[in-house]
């Protein structure tokens, strides 16, 4: 598919200002290109419009009385219907600090007074055309979801080829993550990157016409140190999520022994797992001792935990509850014990010795495929060569032991 294939015409477009000169602006420009139009000139009024209107993009004045743009941006994130249409900040506020606070407060883009015709245009386009692209890929992975459960469902194949398919569905969606997650740092990285090269050019203008002055140029030089240091935090980030994810990920389609610390390993299934952790309000607490070295199949532990994790996160809580899943790690002699546990509500007591057979589902009919379970007990008794148990937690939640064998190295 390319760009050109996308069809973006009647899209709609919510465009929120106090001033209505700016409102008729902005609505006579992209009415020209095809979208349908809703304002408001508050945020409240604004929060009321874009949940009976739905847009498919939203332009966001930032000063405005009684709540400004960025209450209103994360008042938007609350509400289901809204969290994930994408906001354009427009407003004279250009400093790099309320930029910044825009991506955070979870903006797409910044674009700054006066408005520009052409410039708008290429951005709402961009954006719509990005979302588009999503709810694409949403369906494609919702089809391929579904014909994955009507495909267990009716299969009757071995064990290894359904192995591969909850991979490949597991993989599925830690991509997905991954790409939704990066586009905060790379957001914020082109704005402070495009913010510099505009400051360039003025001081270069300054400078021609030989009107720079001190204030200016160190105003200039609080920018770019400020920009860059911005950029920098950033692309660490960006950088820490692909290694996690090529570290983790990648080694899961590997069969071979791999040594790793086993401290840095969990950590990296944290950061991994954080784009996912962070859309819910549960959090994931680590306690392993350092400098413990396995000699394993990383990819098959890591497959292990993940299911595990997605497991407590997907079924465990409640929707009122704020849970915590702990991965201790203690040594016993020759075995490496991890405790995986929740404080959620736990398994039934008469369900307990069947969590690990194969179709065995307490959510069958609701997207479960009883395969997660059974396919971590094979990948730990046969890849790993250990054990997994299943305790009820005390006070409340469930609780996994994976031992594995251990020699000190």
């Amino acid at each position: 598919m390319t760009e050109t294939d996308i069809d973006i015409s009647g899209a709609k477009i919510l465009i929120v200002d106090d001033k209505k000169e700016n409102l008729e602006l902005l609505t006579e420009i992209l009415e020209a290109q095809g979208y349908d139009i809703a304002f408001a000139q508050d945020g409240l009024k604004a929060l009321e419009i874009a949940t009976l209107f739905l847009p498919d993009l939203i332009l966001l004045d930032v000063m405005m009385p009684g709540i400004d743009g960025f209450e209103t941006c994360q008042r938007m994130k609350l509400i289901t219907d809204l969290r994930d249409i994408p906001v354009i900040f427009v407003t004279a506020k250009a400093d790099i600090s309320d930029i910044v606070e825009g991506f955070k407060l979870g903006a797409i883009d910044y674009v700054t007074k006066p408005i520009r015709h052409e410039e708008i245009v290429v951005r709402v386009a961009t954006h719509i055309k990005l979302r588009r692209l999503f709810t694409i890929r949403d369906d494609l992975i919702g089809q391929l979801r579904d014909k994955t459960i009507e495909l267990k469902e009716l299969a009757t194949a071995k064990d290894k080829k359904l192995e591969e398919t909850e991979k490949m569905s597991h993989l599925g969606e830690l991509v997905g993550e991954l790409t939704h997650e990066l586009g905060t740092p790379l957001g914020i990285i082109n704005t402070a990157v495009t913010t510099v090269i505009e400051k360039n050019s003025e001081l270069e203008n300054d400078v021609k016409q030989q009107k720079l002055s001190k204030s200016a140029l160190e105003k200039y030089l609080l920018l770019s140190r400020e920009s860059f240091d911005i950029s920098l935090s950033n692309v660490r980030y960006a950088n820490q999520l692909v290694t996690s994810f090529k570290e983790i990920v990648v080694g899961e389609f590997s069969e071979a022994k791999i040594k790793f610390e086993l401290k840095h390993f969990l950590e990296d299934i944290f950061f991994l797992m954080m784009p996912k952790i962070k859309r819910s309000p549960h959090n994931i607490e680590i306690n392993s001792p350092s400098n413990i070295i396995l000699d394993t199949q990383g990819g098959a532990l890591s497959q292990v935990l993940i299911n595990l994790i997605n497991n407590a996160l997907n079924h465990a809580f409640s929707d009122e509850v704020r849970g915590i899943i702990h991965i201790n790690v203690s040594i016993k002699l020759d075995t490496v014990i991890i405790k995986v546990s929740d404080n959620g509500k736990g398994i039934n007591d008469e369900n307990q010795d069947k969590i690990f057979d194969k179709y065995f589902s307490t959510r069958m009919g609701e997207g479960g495929s009883g395969l997660g379970l059974f396919i971590t007990q094979k990948l730990v008794e046969q890849k790993l060569h250990g054990e997994i148990k299943y305790e009820r937690n005390k006070p409340q939640g469930a609780c996994f032991y994976i031992y594995l064998p251990y020699k000190k190295q």
